[in-house]
């Protein structure tokens, strides 16, 4: 699975959380999205299930941006 379609799938998880009128890549997860830190954590969740990784609290702590969750989402593919 290559990034462009990583990356579609985890804007459209985000999209089902999201109160925001549009997900992109470059969507902050607290202030464009307004996203809780339990909001956050089911979609990790989620993406854990989805792709059949294991994100760490290491890996959460350089979250900020939509795009960033798809790279360590792939890294870790």
């Amino acid at each position: 699975m290559n990034k462009a379609e990583v990356l579609e799938k985890v804007i459209a998880v985000f999209a089902r959380t999201s109160e925001a009128e549009e997900v992109r890549a470059d969507s902050e997860l607290l202030e464009d999205l307004e996203l809780s830190s339990i909001d956050i954590f089911m979609i990790l969740v989620e993406l854990e299930d989805m792709f059949g990784v294991k994100i760490s609290e290491n890996d959460v702590r350089g979250m900020a941006t939509v795009e960033d969750v798809c790279d360590i989402v792939l890294r870790l593919m």
